[in-house]
């Protein structure tokens, strides 16, 4: 009997919803709550530029932070990027990710993302001003990602996300795991995508370490000076569940144009909106921009919705050089508080 691609993409969207219900329960109660928010920075300066709008239709290597199911639907072997972010300061976040096809299994992933900080001076309560000695805190997520094409038009993808994070003398680690899905081809419209992703699902993480150990003196007691540990709280991961649409059209051989939106729900701030464009010509350059909108709750003491991202703009290349296909891609985001951000990526697709 032969499965309608449309019935399966149903079940698909249908399974996670309902995984996504009691996911991203809570919303509003848990601002400044989650745990290894390093999760939510996005990487790749296409998908910044087009402030991960395109959960719908994004493919290859870079579509494993916005939808694993994207990277089924490279159409290279083998692809490798990375790609170098500025921070606030000193610091800044890198990301390396590889990908290969395997025929007849499905295509597998590879990705490390990294952040530098710099040293920071340790300070305490007898010394706000520093105590002389420095420490580098190291933020990790290594992730391994699985992507099949299920039809011609339905791809799926999961992504295994190991995260650990490590302070002055403290520590913690765990999992998180993306689900994601996307269908070409809606409503039988070519060029008409819909993508649903539904990311950072895993368990609480909590910090341990010598780092919460404390010599105390206990009150009216004759023993002696005791070494107490503190118990640190456990605090949930940044679950989120983004549905997008996108609809890519040719107007003619030279121009290419893709229109882009989702809708971001999740349990640590405000619903949002993004909307994207993008506009290449001659398969060679391109053109991108996206603006994000806050939902209606108001999270934050002046009454904002939390978010501290503005619009984002980026240029891309992209060149055959022999067998192999070279893109080079910028992006710059604006940022509310601080500089804007400035991304760069270079990608090489076998």
């Amino acid at each position: 009997m032969r499965i309608s691609p449309r019935y399966v993409a149903v079940v698909l969207i249908a399974a996670l919803s309902l995984m996504a219900s009691e996911a991203v329960a809570g919303g509003g109660n848990k601002e400044g709550t989650a745990a290894a928010d390093q999760l939510l920075i996005p990487v790749g300066a296409r998908g910044i530029a087009l402030g991960s709008a395109y959960t719908a239709g994004i493919t290859g290597i870079e579509a494993i932070y916005y939808n694993p199911a994207g990277l089924s639907g490279s159409t290279h072997g083998v692809e490798v990027l990375f790609s170098q972010m500025n921070g606030l300061d000193n610091d800044g976040v890198s990301f390396f990710g590889v990908g290969s096809n395997f025929e007849g299994f499905g295509h597998v992933g590879f990705s490390v993302k990294a952040f530098s900080f710099g040293d920071i001076l340790i300070t305490d309560e007898r010394q706000p001003d520093g105590t002389g000695a420095v420490y580098s805190p190291t933020f990790l997520t290594l992730g391994v990602t699985y992507s099949r094409a299920l039809t011609d038009r339905i791809r799926s993808g999961v992504t295994i996300n190991l995260i650990s994070e490590e302070l002055d003398r403290v520590s913690a680690s765990g999992f998180a795991f993306d689900i994601g899905v996307q269908y070409a081809g809606l409503a039988g419209v070519e060029g008409l995508e819909l993508g649903v992703s539904l990311r950072h699902i895993g368990g609480n993480m909590k910090y341990d370490g010598t780092g919460l150990l404390r010599m105390v003196n206990e009150v009216d007691a004759d023993r002696d000076n005791q070494l107490l540990k503190i118990e640190s709280a456990g605090f949930q991961l940044p679950t989120s569940l983004e549905i997008g649409m996108a609809y890519r059209r040719s107007l003619d051989e030279m121009h290419d144009i893709a229109l882009m939106g989702s809708f971001e729900n999740n349990n640590f701030l405000a619903d949002q909106y993004r909307l994207a464009l993008e506009y290449t010509f001659s398969k060679t350059l391109s053109l991108r921009g996206s603006y994000p909108i806050a939902g209606n709750d108001k999270t934050d003491l002046d009454g904002g919705a939390g978010y501290m991202y503005g619009p984002a703009f980026g240029v891309g290349l992209q060149q055959w050089m022999g067998n192999a296909k070279l893109y080079l891609d910028y992006a710059y985001r604006v940022r509310e508080v601080f500089d804007g951000q400035h991304v760069f990526t270079f990608r090489v697709g076998f």
